[in-house]
């Protein structure tokens, strides 16, 4: 994407494995009022199986975040994270999502993790199709 340079990036939390999904992308959501999100995303999507509140922590704090105004931030806007969580689970049921992750470029469509010349080619397809 950084090679591309014409690539607006929006992420959207969509977590679909329960509890702890969902405790993350709560805690990744509030990470972003310390500009620490994309460094959380980046190590919560990494592959990682996130089991607990020591997990989360770590996450935090190796992206330069401060854990305690994480989860204070976390509980004080705890409607509106869930409101956005709940409207981004919308937004993937309605492109046809069925799981994470999964890329929407114009109106093209990738599922799952993709290579970097799979991600070039979804934006050149959605460059075609105007």
């Amino acid at each position: 994407m950084r090679s591309d340079g014409d690539v607006r990036i929006i992420y959207k939390d969509w977590p679909i494995f329960g509890p702890v999904s969902e405790r993350a992308a709560r805690l990744a959501l509030a990470s972003d009022e310390q500009g620490i999100y994309p460094a959380v995303h980046r190590q919560l999507m990494s592959g990682r199986r996130i089991n607990d509140d020591g997990m989360l922590q770590k996450v935090v704090t190796d992206a330069g975040g401060d854990w305690k105004r994480a989860m204070a931030y976390m509980m004080t806007h705890e409607q509106i994270i869930a409101a956005r969580l709940y409207a981004n689970g919308q937004d993937a049921l309605a492109i046809g999502l069925a799981g994470t992750p999964g890329y929407l470029a114009g109106s093209k469509l990738a599922i799952g993790a993709i290579s970097e010349g799979a991600l070039v080619e979804l934006f050149a397809r959605a460059r075609r199709a105007g």
